[in-house]
């Protein structure tokens, strides 16, 4: 290589540096959330918010669909995602693990929380928990709050000892914890009160209902700069016409509010209860 060319090429090594630098500064952020329906359906609802939220932020904003509740919490905790949609369960196990801050809390109908139920068939000789007695019982995933663990403190409120059915049976997603009891794979089931409602008409009944749930949240992982923090916090609380449209995707009279951390103590209650001893 002449004397020439070998200048000219180490002139532009601080420039392919800078530029370097900017594509890494610039790499697309990552929202996460967690499979508790279609990965399809998922996307469907949650592409909007992201689209909103990245313009909010001023930077590409990735939706990833994790694959479990697990690797969810694993993302937001180590840095592979800056922003989660959580339950509260999750959020609590990756409050554990890493200093993740909410930004904001869903509220459907003005209403800062949600319910969960035990299902059987409409035909079904069940009336009342103690009924569950000998009885199979389908869950959600492990680690949801209205699928899992509230069902079984309802349970155990209600005097019945998990060894004491004829077995539980975790189907990840509350849809199809309705459909494998209309079905009569299992006698009852656990999961969302207002999923629940949908599957009435269908041939389901209410068996028993829990006491308010602290909602899902969005939440900042660790990486996330305070000035972004704040940009997400402000368009998920006051959302503009674009914002608007992305939470109707969401559900149609969903919307952000306020919350911290202390509206989380009682699903701590409950975890704590359910812990083995």
């Amino acid at each position: 290589m002449h004397r020439r060319e070998l200048l000219a090429l180490l002139a532009t090594l601080p420039c392919l540096a800078w530029a370097d630098t900017a594509r890494a500064k610039q790499r697309d952020w990552v929202f996460v959330v967690h499979p508790f329906d279609t990965p399809a359906l998922l996307f469907a609802r949650f592409r909007p918010l992201t689209l909103y939220l990245g313009g909010a932020l001023g930077r590409p904003l990735r939706l990833v669909i994790a694959a479990t509740y697990d690797e969810q919490i694993a993302m937001i905790s180590d840095g592979r995602a800056q922003l989660a949609y959580l339950g509260p369960t999750p959020y609590l196990r990756a409050r554990d693990r890493a200093r993740v801050e909410i930004l904001a809390g869903e509220a459907e109908d003005g209403q800062a929380f949600y319910q969960s139920a035990i299902i059987a068939r409409a035909d079904s000789p069940i009336q009342r928990l103690a009924d569950l007695k000998r009885r199979s019982l389908a869950l959600g995933a492990k680690m949801s709050t209205s699928s899992a663990a509230a069902p079984k403190l309802m349970l155990a409120q209600g005097g019945i000892r998990l060894d004491e059915l004829a077995g539980i049976t975790h189907l990840d997603r509350h849809e199809r914890v309705a459909l494998a009891v209309l079905h009569g794979d299992f006698d009852a089931g656990g999961l969302r009160l207002d999923i629940a409602r949908t599957y009435l008409p269908r041939g389901l009944k209410i068996v028993a209902t829990s006491p308010p749930l602290p909602p899902h949240v969005i939440v900042a992982g660790a990486n996330l700069p305070e000035k972004a923090r704040q940009q997400a916090r402000m368009a998920l609380l006051h959302p503009d016409e674009t914002g608007l449209a992305a939470l109707l995707k969401l559900g149609t009279n969903t919307r952000f509010v306020e919350l911290n951390d202390s509206h989380y103590q009682s699903v701590r209650q409950m975890l704590n209860r359910l812990a083995p001893q």
